[in-house]
């Protein structure tokens, strides 16, 4: 496959990981980049919204719950304390 040469920012900490886990396979960055940045990409060229919502729910299910309305009454009772 024929490669042209594109720029990706990513963070430092970031592009280290993906330094370690290059060096890890045995393989250059910029080819795990294109390994774990393809599938994802295939599927949204392909306007494979299911997929998408799929890789959603995955990603949602593995965040803690938070209940938004607790943490800010919270953080308004915290704040009226300092104040009193």
């Amino acid at each position: 496959m024929a490669t042209r040469p594109r720029t990706i920012r990513l963070s430092a900490e970031s592009y280290e990981l993906l330094e370690q886990e290059a060096k890890r396979q045995g393989m250059e960055p910029d080819a795990l980049a294109d390994e774990l940045l393809r599938p994802d990409l295939a599927g949204a060229a392909d306007g494979d919204l299911d997929i998408a919502l799929a890789h959603l729910a995955e990603f949602r299910s593995q965040l803690p719950d938070i209940d938004a309305v607790a943490i800010a009454r919270e953080a308004r009772r915290e704040l009226e304390e300092r104040d009193a």
